[in-house]
């Protein structure tokens, strides 16, 4: 069995810092601040202890809100910072942002700003708006530079760093963890990045069980008490003996550890724990144990970021009933593992899809700053040869040939400036329009064309067709065989799909593996022949080129403006559908979308329909 993916790191970093609800075993309790204490230092306080001493920290805000009568402005923006801490703790989100938002803008000085804008990136992380948190995470990179307290500094580098680990981005989340080894001798702090660095290496595939950076990470966040990461590392180990099939070392890990884990009180790692259990014991082929950690890892279904322990969880328990026959409570769970694992899916791909018009406003800034450095360049140019022709009018003809130079210079530098510029403008639309793997249509410009298509068809009375189709059990290519293979698939994909089109055929690829043709012109019978043509061939892609030999399929789900209508949306969701039935169908199916009973049907073909 394949073993479900880590979600990405804690879901924000309040939960890292914030480790329990209640007060944890071995918290100790009796470090407290007397009110005969000063109001600065019992600021001072709270902020040290907010993440050791969760239980502590409100008491002390409590305490410090009561007392906050007769403060003065800069003792009421701290405090106001620390109430913004505990909005995000206590899970009030919408007041946070706002709390953040005022803060920011209010005449605090510049590190508590500062602070509130690493609070707003986490808020954005909490509520998985991934845009807005990675324009906010851009401005935190822009005034790093700029910070010069010391445990500011590495703080701010830990939150790009899970913020990037938690959209996908493992690589840059490598590299900002480990430049917090660099900025801080806090212990904890250096906890904190080991343990990303962990979980951006076991994503990445460079991790072993065995590797001593494990127990050197463990060793330094127990001595600062920083339990939950210590748990954390321990799901990673679970994982890494299961994928090398060694499940034995896994239930020890996991049974020696558990008490620790249920400690944290922290849904997340305890039903990771609940779900790595069960299936350690539906290898060891224990049914009774397999289905009492799976309901019981469910039991957290509605708690945040449990998604990967419901559809493991799902997934068991399905096996798990099939296997002994029941199968009304076997299909029950398969639609329920179906449903979390595309709710999963279609979050994975919004954070992707984030990303990535992150980098294109990027380049497009980029393109707009140097195009106003070469109108510049432009404007200076002309400067030049408005000084020129004044100092003709007082120079000898030896002073007028050098003049001719340097204009004919200016001329050639201006042509240069002039080429590049155009070239940079076809470069940008290229990237703006086209799927850089694939070559055809993205799905930014592929919506844009499609929308003009059908207002067009629309006025026209002209019947369209849309196919979507994504491969069949790509992810297993990627994990089994590596990205470079899956990469190859896609473009091969791409490749026989439309050496079978025509050339007015509106071919994209929507998704990782997702693929879309819009057919003007052509009813569903001729959608439907096409779409055949289309699986045919990708079944009969030969992968020795790859340098793996395995079967390529896709499934694919047909409509027609006939069926639903001349919205985009209502036809990609409408193929969407039939396509996710040819999934459950068998696989390597074509189904067309019945609009009467919104059911799909199956449709079998033989090779005389096959007309391209």
């Amino acid at each position: 069995m394949n073993l479900i993916k880590l979600k990405n790191f804690l879901v924000n970093i309040t939960v890292i810092f914030t480790i329990f609800n209640s007060t944890p075993l071995w918290a100790n309790e009796n470090t407290s601040a007397d009110k005969n204490t000063s109001f600065d230092d019992r600021l001072t306080h709270a902020d040290n202890i907010r993440s050791s001493q969760p239980k502590l920290f409100l008491d002390l805000i409590n305490e410090l809100n009561q007392d906050a009568n007769n403060i003065s402005l800069e003792q009421r923006h701290y405090l106001n910072y620390l109430n913004l801490y505990l909005l995000i703790y206590q899970g009030n989100i919408a007041e946070a942002i706002n709390s953040a938002n005022a803060l920011m803008n209010s005449n605090a000085n510049s590190l508590l700003k500062f602070r509130a804008k690493l609070s707003l990136a986490n808020i954005f992380a909490v509520n998985q708006n991934w845009a807005e948190g990675l324009s906010t995470v851009s401005n935190i990179l822009t005034e790093l530079p700029l910070i010069e307290d010391k445990k500011l500094y590495p703080f701010a580098l830990i939150v790009t760093a899970i913020f990037y680990n938690q959209i996908g981005q493992y690589k840059l989340g490598l590299s900002y963890a480990q430049k917090v080894e660099l900025s801080s001798e806090q212990g904890r702090d250096n906890c904190i990045a080991q343990g990303l660095i962990l979980e951006s290496r076991f994503k990445l595939k460079q991790l072993t069980p065995s590797d001593p950076a494990i127990k050197h990470t463990i060793s330094l966040c127990r001595i600062n008490n920083e339990h939950l990461i210590i748990n954390w590392i321990h799901s990673f180990e679970a994982k890494m003996y299961l994928e090398a099939q060694q499940q034995d070392k896994a239930l020890e890990l996991l049974n020696s550890t558990l008490q620790n884990a249920l400690n944290t009180k922290y849904p997340r790692i305890i039903a990771d724990y609940y779900s790595l259990l069960a299936q350690v014991h539906w290898l060891n082929k224990d049914a009774v144990l397999t289905k009492q950690f799976a309901l019981k890892a469910l039991e957290f279904e509605k708690k945040e970021d449990t998604a990967q322990a419901n559809i493991l969880s799902y997934k068991l328990l399905f096996e798990l009933e099939k296997a002994q026959k029941n199968y009304e409570l076997a299909l029950l769970y398969h639609e329920k593992y179906t449903i979390a694992d595309k709710l999963y899916y279609n979050e994975t791909q919004k954070k992707y899809l984030a990303f990535q018009l992150a980098e294109h406003q990027a380049k497009e800034q980029q393109s707009k700053i140097d195009l106003l450095n070469k109108e510049n360049a432009l404007l200076t140019a002309e400067k030049v040869l408005l000084t020129t022709e004044k100092a003709m009018t007082h120079s000898n003809i030896q002073n007028n040939r050098l003049i001719i130079i340097i204009l004919t210079l200016a001329i050639s530098l201006l042509s240069f400036w002039g080429y590049r510029l155009l070239k940079a403008h076809k470069r940008i639309k290229q990237l703006a329009e086209y799927d850089a793997l694939t070559g055809i249509f993205n799905r930014g410009h592929f919506t844009h064309i499609a929308d003009s298509t059908l207002a067009y068809c629309k006025d026209a009375d002209q019947n369209l067709s849309l196919i979507m189709f994504d491969l069949d059990e790509f992810k297993n290519v990627n994990d089994t065989y590596g990205h470079a293979c899956g990469d190859w698939v896609l473009k091969k994909t791409a490749d026989v799909c439309k050496s079978l089109g025509r050339q007015n055929d509106i071919f994209a690829r929507v998704g990782g593996e997702e693929f879309c043709i819009l057919l003007t012109s052509c009813d569903m019978q001729a959608a439907l022949q096409r779409a055949e043509a289309c699986r045919k061939a990708i079944a009969e892609i030969n992968t020795t080129d790859s340098g793996f030999q395995f079967n390529i399929t896709a499934g694919f789900g047909i409509t027609d403006a006939k069926t639903s209508g001349y919205d985009l949306g209502k036809l990609l969701a409408d193929a969407d559908n039939a396509a996710y039935a040819s999934k459950h169908a068998g696989r390597n199916e074509v189904t067309l979308f019945k609009k009467e009973t919104v059911e799909q049907e199956v449709i079998k073909l033989d090779d005389s329909l096959n007309a391209f």
